[in-house]
């Protein structure tokens, strides 16, 4: 239908069975669409440069008059004429309150970064509170504004104030990854860190295993522990009986609690501990040991054989659990949920072990150490070890001179 569109004619118009548009004779592309139920919506029609037939939404009436519409369509007529799109502007325009709306660090975080980490992250709820915690006084900041200078300056100040090289370059690789995302969904053009080197740290060399007296204290601790902790139970039973009160159950079973099968599936797999506070029963087999990918830290699935040892443990461990089977958490925590971490009962091992500089995270290079030192070729250690290249495992090459001094003796 075609005719001026006016106040007269738009209140004469009725909805009709099927949608239908009145385009007015003055102002080519003005349009009046009217659908069924009887709303009626402004649209201007007209083709932009690639000849391609668009609608662009003026408003509604009666919330905008037929004057009101007009005007309006007049200002879109003339930014065609002028090679304007007036719906690619839209668009931009829309997309430009959207970056405003997450231009600083806190909000970025909150509305995009965070719903993103948790969905998408094995601990993205971990690296979203690291975020808000390491740069809790910057969440106000513009997004651009951690350029390169500043964050040079930023990890000068840290190292001067005694934050370990070790911590201050995974604070600034946490904060690189979500600045990352920011660019991949249009937020910035550009990562404001381009160009920032990664922070380098001795740290990443160091490799901490025990030696042959220092393992067999490790192990005699964890085994006092569990000692200690049955006599205690012993005398407290002793305690209740003597008031003629409900005792509570001996620690009749090879092993008090998760941690000695812990340690000891640790030293026999090399496994990360976040790869074992989330094995399942389901994992584990007679002869072998699956790490699945959304377990480890580099996403790969990978899988272990079983020593004789790591066997029994997975054996006796499996007899005494209360939840031993399929999906059920292999080393549960509280409530059956998993684990957060060990460190009280670990620094109390250490301590009877008189163990120095020994971190749990060290039975993983003592596992990859004693196979080198056996003379395990490099690229076996590093599929068992889970790297993703060899220079990981290069880190225990040195551990193997005794092998390599013989082959070089073969040669006379």
């Amino acid at each position: 239908m075609q005719a001026k569109i006016t106040k007269r004619l738009v209140d004469s118009l009725k909805p009709q069975p099927k949608l239908y548009a009145v385009r007015d004779t003055e102002l080519k592309g003005f349009t009046l669409r009217v659908r069924p139920n009887g709303g009626m919506t402004w649209l201007f029609d007209y083709r932009n440069a690639e000849g391609r037939r668009l609608n662009y939404k003026i408003g509604a009436y009666p919330g905008l008059m037929p004057e009101g519409a007009r005007r309006i369509a007049e200002t879109i007529a003339g930014k065609i004429a002028g090679s304007v799109d007036p719906q690619a502007e839209k668009k931009e325009a829309k997309a430009e309150a959207a970056r405003a709306k997450v231009s600083t660090l806190g909000a970025f975080i909150k509305d995009r970064y965070e719903p993103w980490a948790i969905q998408h992250l094995r601990r993205g709820d971990v690296a979203v509170a690291r975020l808000k915690a390491d740069f809790a006084k910057w969440l106000d900041e513009p997004l651009e504004s951690f350029n390169k200078w500043r964050m040079e300056s930023w990890t000068r100040d840290r190292l001067k104030s005694g934050v370990k090289p070790v911590s201050v370059r995974r604070q600034l690789d946490t904060l690189r990854s979500c600045l990352r995302k920011s660019v991949d969904w249009n937020v910035l053009d550009k990562h404001p860190m381009q160009g920032l080197e990664r922070l380098k740290v001795e740290d990443d060399d160091r490799v901490r295993y025990l030696s042959p007296a220092e393992e067999k204290r490790l192990r005699d601790a964890l085994v006092k522990r569990e000692n200690d902790i049955r006599a205690a139970r012993a005398r407290f039973n002793k305690w209740l009986k003597a008031r003629r009160r409900a005792t509570l159950p001996e620690h009749s079973e090879v092993y008090v609690d998760h941690l000695r099968p812990l340690v000891l599936v640790a030293l026999n797999t090399g496994l990360r501990r976040g790869e074992l506070f989330s094995l399942r029963w389901s994992d584990v087999t007679a002869d072998m040991l699956t790490v699945r990918a959304a377990a480890a830290k580099t996403a790969t699935t990978r899988h272990l054989p079983l020593s004789v040892e790591a066997k029994q443990v997975f054996t006796d461990w499996r007899k005494q659990s209360e939840h031993s089977a399929g999906e059920d958490l292999v080393f549960p925590g509280a409530n059956s949920k998993r684990l957060t971490n060990v460190n009280k009962a670990w620094e109390t091992v250490c301590e009877l072990a008189k163990l120095v500089n020994f971190r749990f995270h060290d039975c993983r290079h003592h596992f990859a150490s004693s196979l080198v030192q056996r003379g395990v070729d490099l690229n076996v250690v590093r599929e068992l070890m889970g790297h993703k290249n060899i220079t990981m495992t290069l880190r225990y090459a040195h551990l193997n001179d005794d092998n390599l001094k013989a082959a070089v003796a073969m040669l006379g």
